[in-house]
């Protein structure tokens, strides 16, 4: 028999004790205390992340280098670019045959897409809709001449496992689908769009540059200390999309809203006696955090998008629920 010092488990009373352990001892369990907070670690993570995920919702994948070239894409102008990110988020899982479909697994067929995309000029969206038929990002399935779905090319969205699509998820971009679909459709009391195509362009083509641990624009994205990340100033942000001054670029990211709160924010502060800025994006729309929820500060950024998304949520539900009483009252008649 072997007798030494250790952490134990008490089968009886799951207390966690230290002292003398005989190994062949039946009630007593021997466990490592680092072993056991990392375990406690994991199971907080993972229940923090299921939280987060209830309200965030579906996402789609978004490959960073692919929102790099479609930036640089003169085939398509910034509102068609816009357009184009918001369609994908309707793309369903490869099982599904990659078919751009509604919430409720509805097809989207080529005749919806008009009124899906709020284009009122009969030949802008054609212009636009042939572009992406002839750029291979929509392929046309007809099944009879009003019935056309619609497949999607995954280099621009997919969902599912990226290790199935070939890709490292290390390079992928979450997009919040509910989230980015009501940016797109959200309008004001009086019916005009809150949000521009234009600040709906900026916010999906700084996508790639969002940090995975902390959620700034950055240059390094993967690197998780952000000071080592050269984080992307207003200044050289503002060049990368053509302005001539900064505030002109801070005014567009602080009026794209979800919910009436900010979609981005933009932190200030002195170092060696010159101002910098940060600019962090809001984890319900956007993130690279992979199965964890976003960084606790980063939360604090947006301290009321999770209230307002649960709001809408929550009223759904019971929109749902009066609906589908109607539908058995009926039934009964």
């Amino acid at each position: 028999m072997t007798v030494k010092l250790g952490s134990y488990v008490d089968i009886e009373t799951g207390e966690l004790k230290t002292g003398a352990l005989v190994e062949n001892h039946k009630d007593k369990v021997i466990i490592d205390k680092d072993a056991l907070q990392r375990k406690q670690d994991y199971l907080n993570d993972k229940r923090n992340y299921g939280l987060y995920q209830d309200v965030a919702g579906g996402f789609s994948f978004m490959l960073e280098e692919t929102l790099k070239e479609l930036h640089k894409d003169t085939r398509f102008n910034d509102m068609e670019k816009a357009r184009l990110m918001f369609l994908g988020t309707y793309v369903s899982y490869p099982s599904s045959g990659s078919y751009l479909m509604t919430n409720n697994n509805k097809y989207l067929l080529k005749s919806d897409l008009r009124e899906l995309l709020e284009i009122s000029n009969k030949k802008e969206f054609y212009k636009f809709y042939n572009k992406l038929v002839e750029t291979g990002i929509i392929e046309e399935e007809v099944i009879c001449r009003t019935e056309i779905k619609l497949k999607w090319n995954s280099k621009y969205h997919f969902k599912g496992n990226p290790a199935k699509q070939g890709v490292s998820s290390m390079v992928t971009v979450k997009a919040y689908d509910r989230q980015i679909q009501e940016l797109y459709k959200a309008k004001n009391e009086k019916g005009k769009s809150i949000n521009t195509p234009k600040n709906l362009y900026i916010l999906f083509m700084v996508l790639p540059f969002i940090n995975s641990e902390s959620g700034v624009l950055c240059l390094q994205p993967l690197t998780p200390i952000e000071d080592e990340a050269e984080p992307l100033e207003l200044t050289a942000l503002a060049k990368m999309f053509g302005y001539s001054r900064t505030s002109m670029l801070k005014s567009k990211l602080m009026n794209c809203k979800l919910f009436g709160t900010n979609v981005f924010f933009i932190g200030e502060g002195m170092l060696d006696r010159k101002k910098y800025t940060r600019i962090y994006v809001n984890p319900f729309v956007a993130s690279r955090s992979g199965n964890k929820a976003p960084n606790p500060s980063l939360l604090a950024m947006f301290p009321n998008t999770e209230n307002e998304i649960a709001k809408r949520l929550i009223s759904q539900q019971r929109i749902n629920s009066r609906y589908a009483r109607i539908r058995k009252e009926k039934e009964k008649e």
